[in-house]
């Protein structure tokens, strides 16, 4: 599966070999900081366990769920990708995350892919909702999610547990109006 976006640039499943640049990507601290779930020092192990994951889905879901973001030869340099919200078997939401290198930012690639993943997310899994919660204090976050149409909601505070610190988050979200009941 390839979802083309500009310029060379695309998304594919995660595969083997992309250990490399999760492990270059992820020495960098300043993108370990805006995630939720990826520590630093973020080792080869657990870029190892992470593909190993993302592999061993795709082998048991019908659907992809997280992306790799690619420049035209293939290599990775970003992500996106959600996690489904499932009440009672059935998913209406999903939460939504993504990154970028530092050296990709400023094209418009963040955006690109928060709407391609957001539109394939739709389709794909019958949503009416998909939101995501930044920290607070990441303004770059703030402006990709609302060139991508997403609407902020409101802040939680004391939402992330990062780091061993509290740290508030804003509530985006992108609604399909027209399913509202």
């Amino acid at each position: 599966m390839r979802i083309d976006l500009h310029d060379g640039f695309y998304l594919s499943p995660v595969r083997e070999g992309d250990q490399v640049a999760y492990v270059k990507h992820f020495r960098d601290k300043d993108i370990t900081d805006r995630l939720h779930k990826v520590h630093h020092p973020y080792t080869e192990k657990d870029a190892e366990n992470w593909v190993q994951s993302r592999i061993d889905a795709a082998r048991k879901q019908p659907h992809e769920t997280h992306f790799a973001l690619r420049r035209a030869d293939g290599f990775l340099i970003g992500g996106a990708g959600i996690v489904l919200n499932k009440n009672d078997g059935a998913a209406h939401r999903a939460e939504l995350g993504y990154w970028l290198a530092k050296n990709y930012r400023g094209r418009g690639l963040a955006s690109a892919a928060v709407r391609a993943v957001s539109q394939y997310a739709f389709q794909t899994f019958g949503l009416r909702r998909i939101e995501a919660l930044p920290f607070a204090h990441n303004a770059a976050s703030h402006r990709t999610l609302k060139k991508a149409g997403f609407k902020r909601e409101g802040v939680l505070a004391a939402y992330h547990l990062k780091n061993g610190i509290l740290q508030d988050a804003c509530m985006y979200a992108l609604v399909k109006t027209d399913e509202r009941g």
